[in-house]
């Protein structure tokens, strides 16, 4: 069982530099302070906490289908590692 956990770990592995984790946080923020507000609107207009919730939760849905996937944008800026001076 552990080996089909460790499969699935492995491709739950999405590598983002870290520019770009600034600005999918930046993102993440903003789409969900808009998608609360307008939800929460959207209920109290309706009078309905199922309208509400649903709202919120394709808010949620959209943030997740954004920002999760590893796409290319995420990945322009890599990280360059010093490389070490050995001296023997």
């Amino acid at each position: 069982m552990s080996e089909v956990l460790q499969e699935i770990q492995k491709k739950l592995v999405f590598p983002i530099d870290f520019a770009s984790q600034r600005r999918t946080d930046q993102l993440v923020h903003r789409a969900l302070l808009f998608g609360t507000i307008s939800a929460s609107l959207i209920g109290f207009l309706t009078q309905s906490l199922f309208n509400l919730v649903i709202g919120f939760g394709a808010t949620v849905a959209l943030c997740m289908l954004v920002t999760l996937p590893s796409y290319t944008t995420y990945n322009k800026k890599r990280l360059e590692w010093v490389k070490p001076k050995i001296r023997v």
